[in-house]
């Protein structure tokens, strides 16, 4: 199956280490380009290990959407469908990181190209059942998004496409967060395969309700929902059965791309083990299938983390054989 990532692809501006001194001069730690963007993660995450993946986005017309065009085409990401417009900039995403290689973000998205994806963009798409659809909440986190996303979801679903939803949380990339709970929940609701994790579904829902929305999804249609929790067992749960694995220790130097690596795992090994959405339905009912597609995206997850960056720390067949 082929994946299609749609969202924003971006820069990760992610910083290096402590401030230069000089004197009482106050200073700010340099930062360093990188391209990124939770989709975008996905797509190269996914064309890395070997599958077909395409992104779906639009990008400025300046020096930063071309170098993440061309970054996307050098690792074998289909870009056809990634637009350039003089209308927006392309986004920025400042990413601190703390000792432990957890990131806080400054987002720069005002007038972000991504945000004029427009739905006469999106119907020179073939939406069929031998390809993904995957996104995150990040899709309808502003008016400007919802109309094209909320297009290509029912285009989507008339076309018995497979979707994936990442919840993808972040917070500063809202219009309002009130918004957020419930237009992240209508998502989940068409979706077929979910991630979140633990802590976002705590900020969402509050602690006592996270199970369930977990549940209410399931009931909507989802066929699996994959929870992860920081370096804590990740936990798959689909309307049958329920299993928790273990995350291997590791060496943590970056977060930046974790999620979008163990999801884009996950989705690989999906693409590479079913043709298509009647195919995916029926081997959603065994649990050594969702096992062992859970297993390798911790695995996707595990490496990611020791390394710095986002397309860059995403692994190849090769890295996890080492």
């Amino acid at each position: 199956m082929k994946v299609l990532c749609l969202g924003e692809v971006l820069i990760d501006m992610l910083s290096q280490g402590a401030a230069p001194k000089d004197g009482d001069m106050p200073a700010m730690q340099p930062f360093q380009p990188y391209a990124g963007g939770a989709p975008a993660n996905v797509a190269v995450a996914v064309a890395q290990l070997g599958g077909n993946s395409a992104m779906v986005s639009k990008v400025g017309d300046d020096t930063f959407g071309n170098f993440l065009t061309d970054m996307l085409e050098h690792y074998k990401v289909n870009t056809d469908f990634v637009w350039s417009t003089k209308a927006g900039n392309t986004a920025l995403a400042f990413v601190n990181l703390d000792e432990h290689g957890e990131r806080s973000f400054d987002f720069y998205v005002d007038n972000a190209a991504h945000k004029h994806i427009t739905e006469a963009d999106l119907s020179t798409i073939d939406c069929n059942t031998n390809t993904i659809l995957h996104l995150c909440s990040g899709s309808v986190s502003g008016p400007e998004l919802i109309p094209s996303t909320d297009y290509i979801i029912n285009k989507a679903s008339a076309n018995d496409m497979l979707v994936c939803l990442d919840i993808n949380y972040r917070p500063a990339f809202w219009d309002d967060t009130a918004n957020a709970p419930a237009r992240i929940d209508a998502l989940a609701k068409q979706a077929s395969i979910i991630k979140a994790s633990r802590e976002e579904l705590s900020a969402l829902y509050g602690d006592d309700n996270a199970d369930t929305a977990v549940q209410q999804w399931l009931d909507s249609g989802a066929k699996v929902v994959l929870v992860t929790d920081g370096g804590e067992p990740i936990h798959y749960v689909t309307k049958a059965f329920k299993g928790t694995l273990v995350s291997p220790k590791a060496d943590v130097k970056d977060t930046t791309a974790a999620g979008d690596s163990f999801i884009g795992g996950f989705l690989y090994y999906v693409s590479t083990h079913v043709q298509n959405t009647e195919a995916f339905t029926a081997w959603t009912q065994h649990e050594e299938n969702i096992s062992a597609a859970t297993a390798f995206a911790i695995r996707c997850g595990a490496y990611t983390v020791t390394q710095y960056g986002a397309f860059s720390a995403l692994p190849t067949q090769a890295n996890l054989a080492g």
